[in-house]
């Protein structure tokens, strides 16, 4: 940035809005361009945001501004951008902020236009929000392409005309979209209370012919005819009444269609004009008026203006319209008094000139009678009416008779006048082919767009139909009796035609050749159903909800006669109503049989009021209810009585019955909760300190004879029962173990400080030895013998010479002790004491040989050996050593083998 930058600002920024505005709008620089987006959101003054945005020229920007903006020029200028953005392209990135512009927008045309031209569906589904007229939204529901945004506008439809508007025009676009809005319509009258469910097709039907009669509905009404008598008969059981207002409505529009009525070609002669700037009805056409002020201003000065340029003046004007207005017949008779003056004026000049020849002509009557100069008058009013057609006929009757006289009683003035009128007609015949010429070059572009506007190939049949029907009434407009011509228009616009509208049926005929063949594949599947139906009514053994189905789907198919060939409709439509009565008939037959069957069972379950043994009672009611379900489905009104009789009687047999079940379950309850109780009882028990679990034995085994003593007792609260007691015996035998294996430790401690005394005393300790005497239970069979043995050896006054000789008589025994230690756990024996293994196994076996009775088991075997052990102490100390590691460790293999280690 240069000094000069520093100290002198931009224009564009400048602190005069005027200046900064014009800056923005006129200057073209980097820097400008960079800052467009901030001056247009942010700048303070209006005008200078408004430059901004028109130099921006975004979409974003704009809606940005039109919805955060107050400035009234920004929001009506951001709205013109707007409403031209939208119909350009779908935009989804700015679906958002367009939808919320949207809902700022109250101009109707707008909104309307948005909702019939938007190309963004969500566009156009919020504008018709905004919309509550049902004409329009039946417009949109016609030609709108989005067949879920169409739905959503028909479901807004609930005005009777409307719909029936729409059906008529939707028929030709779209057969789906006319049914639909059809059965909207039926819905609408059956909820207005205006028809039935059975009444609405054949009134819908009635009222479209009543319309077609009085001429409301648009396009080709023979084919229209022809359609509503195809509907007519594809629905059966018509209303009396409504038959007959239809035949009515039909013979009107069949009068209508034989007669040819020549105003009505004209009239739609006139419609098939394209469109020309028509003046306004209340003045009329200029050069008419212009030919009629000329004819006011001229009228007495006959010496320079002469009467006939006049009135040919006049004629031209007159031929010149395009369509005569209300304004225009008004001006015509008001000229028509100076139109007949001048045609006097006419005829007195003719006279004069006749009466200076020296051969006068005749008078315009000759003698044969021709009223020339009547016919004349009627020929021009003809001309006048625009009825080409009947002025040919009649100027060709007025030549031949004309021509058929002779040249000399030929009257002058009626034979220039009928040479004017033919030059009259001529022209108007060539207006007329010019005219027709613009609107077959017209019927030409449309049926070469048929094929590229991708169309529904019906809707491109329909016009197809539509334009050859229209050229046709175009030819027959031009080629009048007597011409040589047989075609009006030009070959190569006939060959145009042709070939467009044969382009246009071979795009379709994929269609129609695919529709042929699934609609024959339909009358095949129609047929065979036709054929199960019939069979499945005449079998006994199928079921009503089977023959219900299949009249259920007749119904429907009796609906889709579009679905078949159009030639096979009457009789598809005939065979299903036969398989309707056949259906109907078999159904009743099989009602009548379920309905007497039931009551019979009715007059069954009544008697059951004086059976006195309720069960019994309840045992046969259920039976019934059996035999009821198995009797199958009647008609829903009288099985709906005969269910209501059937429950009368036995509904308070199963009340009593329930009350008794009541109780029994009351009883039951009480049961289970006594049970609960005995449980949760002995599960406290087994809960209790071990100091008390001795004294509980007693307790529980009052509840498990009073447990076992009851009965009906659950699974459940058994193995709950069970659970707790054996979670009591547990800890009982626990706790024994426990006390077992303390006694057995404080033995073992007990004798181990009697070898630890003697070994001692062996090594010449004196003194009182009492304090090493390990603690234990006195008054035991077990350890009275050993505390009073520790308690000798510890006495100060003990000599070991008393225990040395009963010592090594002990060794001998904790020996032998252990040699069968080592047998009965299966430990092998150091081979110094093999012999006296081997003398054990000899006495064992002659000893169970001897004693055949019952045999110590191993456990017991096991406790004699430790009693002995016990009872062998003290042993010499060397002995001791090498002889209880063996003895401990036979006792430790025993104890596993027992489940005791």
């Amino acid at each position: 940035m240069n000094l000069r930058s520093r100290i002198f600002k931009k224009s564009w920024q400048s602190s005069d809005p005027q200046v900064r505005a014009a800056a923005v709008r006129d200057e073209h620089n980097a820097e400008l361009e960079h800052e467009l987006p901030r001056l247009a959101e942010h700048d303070e003054s209006a005008l200078v945001r408004l430059a901004a945005l028109k130099r921006l020229h975004s979409e974003p920007f704009w809606l940005d501004a039109r919805l955060r903006d107050s400035d009234s020029e920004i929001v009506r200028t951001a709205d013109q951008y707007l409403s031209r953005e939208i119909f350009k392209t779908d935009r989804s990135d700015m679906e958002s902020a367009r939808l919320e512009w949207l809902e700022t927008i109250t101009d109707g045309s707008l909104i309307r236009r948005i909702a019939a031209e938007a190309p963004s569906i969500a566009l156009r589904r919020a504008a018709l929000g905004k919309i509550a007229s049902p004409g329009f939204l039946g417009d949109c529901y016609v030609a709108e392409s989005d067949q879920q945004l169409a739905a959503e506008i028909l479901e807004r439809i609930d005005q009777t005309s409307t719909l029936e508007r729409v059906i008529q025009a939707a028929r030709r676009t779209s057969k789906r979209r006319a049914q639909a809005a059809a059965e909207r319509l039926e819905t609408l009258e059956i909820a207005a209370g205006r028809a039935t469910a059975g009444k609405t097709a054949s009134q819908k039907l009635v009222d479209q012919a009543e319309r077609l009669a009085r001429g409301e509905v648009s396009g080709d009404r023979a084919l229209a005819r022809d359609e509503l008598q195809a509907l007519w008969d594809a629905v059966t059981d018509h209303p009396e009444d409504l038959t007959k207002r239809f035949q009515g409505a039909l013979r009107i529009v069949d009068a209508a269609l034989r007669r040819t009525s020549d105003s009505a070609r004209i009239e739609a002669e006139t419609q098939a004009t394209p469109a020309q700037p028509e003046p306004a009805p209340e003045d009329p056409d200029p050069g008419l008026a212009a030919s009629a002020d000329f004819i006011r201003s001229t009228i007495r000065q006959g010496n320079k203006v002469e009467p006939a340029e006049l009135l040919a003046n006049w004629d031209r004007a007159w031929n010149q319209l395009t369509a005569v207005t209300s304004a225009d017949e008004t001006l015509k008779k008001e000229i028509l008094p100076l139109l007949r003056e001048l045609q006097a004026q006419v005829q007195i000049k003719a006279d004069a000139a006749r009466s200076k020849t020296p051969a006068a002509a005749k008078p315009a009557t000759d003698a044969a009678g021709h009223d020339f100069e009547a016919r004349l008058d009627t020929i021009a009013e003809t001309l006048e009416g625009g009825d080409i057609g009947k002025a040919h006929g009649q100027i060709r009757s007025l030549r031949r008779d004309f021509d058929r006289l002779p040249p000399r009683q030929r009257p002058r003035a009626a034979g220039g006048r009928l040479q004017r009128m033919e030059g009259r007609l001529k022209e108007m015949r060539n207006w007329q082919h010019w005219s027709n010429n613009k609107i077959r070059d017209e019927l030409v572009q449309s049926v070469e767009q048929l094929s590229a506007n991708d169309q529904h190939p019906d809707a491109v049949t329909a016009a197809l139909k539509a334009a050859r029907s229209e050229w046709k009434r175009l030819e027959a407009l031009e080629v009048l009796p007597g011409d040589k011509r047989r075609f009006a228009a030009p070959p190569g616009q006939w060959r145009r035609f042709q070939e467009a509208c044969k382009a246009a049926f071979e795009s379709a005929k994929p269609y129609f050749e695919k529709r042929e063949q699934v609609q024959q594949q339909n009358l095949e599947t129609l047929q065979a159903f036709v054929e199960a139906g019939t069979a499945a009514a005449g079998d006994e053994a199928k079921d009503v909800k089977v023959l219900l189905g299949f009249l259920r789907k007749a119904r429907q198919a009796i609906r889709r006669m579009d679905d078949l060939p159009p030639k096979s409709r009457g009789a598809s439509a005939a065979s299903l109503r036969e398989l309707m009565n056949v259906l109907s008939a078999s159904l009743d037959q099989r009602f009548d049989a379920v309905e007497a069957s039931k009551r019979r069972l009715v007059a069954e379950a009544k008697a059951l009021a004086h059976e006195k043994d309720l069960k019994a009672a309840a045992d046969k009611a259920k039976a019934l209810q059996s035999q009821w379900q198995k009797a199958g489905t009647g008609r829903r009104k009288v099985e709906q009585e005969l269910w209501n009789a059937f429950r009368e009687p036995i509904d308070p047999i199963f009340n009593a019955l329930k009350g008794e079940q009541d109780q029994r379950h009351q009883a039951d309850r009480q049961a289970h909760a006594e049970l609960e109780a005995m449980c949760e009882q002995v599960e406290a028990l087994a809960q209790l300190p071990d100091e008390e679990l001795e004294s509980a034995r007693g307790r529980l085994s009052g509840l498990i004879d009073a447990w076992s003593q009851l009965d009906s007792r659950p699974n459940r609260l058994n193995r709950r029962f069970e659970q707790a007691e054996q979670r009591f015996e547990k800890r009982l035998a626990d706790l024994v173990q426990r006390q077992r294996d303390r006694s057995r430790n404080q033995t073992l401690a007990l004798a181990e400080s009697i070898q630890a005394l003697w070994e001692k005393r062996c090594g010449n300790t004196e003194g009182d030895l009492g304090a090493e005497i390990a603690p234990g239970e006195s008054g035991t069979a077990e350890t009275e013998p050993l505390l009073a043995l520790a308690r000798r050896i510890a006495d100060p006054a003990f000599k070991p010479l008393e225990l040395e000789n009963r010592a090594e008589e002990n060794a001998a025994t904790a020996r032998q002790i252990v040699v069968e230690m080592e047998f009965l756990s299966g430990l092998d024996t150091p081979p110094e004491d093999q012999r006296l293994r081997m003398d054990y196994q000899v006495q064992r076996l002659a000893r169970r040989m001897t004693e055949r009775g019952d045999q110590p088991d191993l456990a017991s075997e096991l406790n004699e050996l430790q009693q002995r052990w016990l009872q062998s102490l003290p042993h010499p100390p060397q002995q001791h050593a090498s002889l209880k590691p063996r003895f401990e460790r036979a006792r430790t293999v025993i104890e596993q083998m027992t489940g005791q280690g």
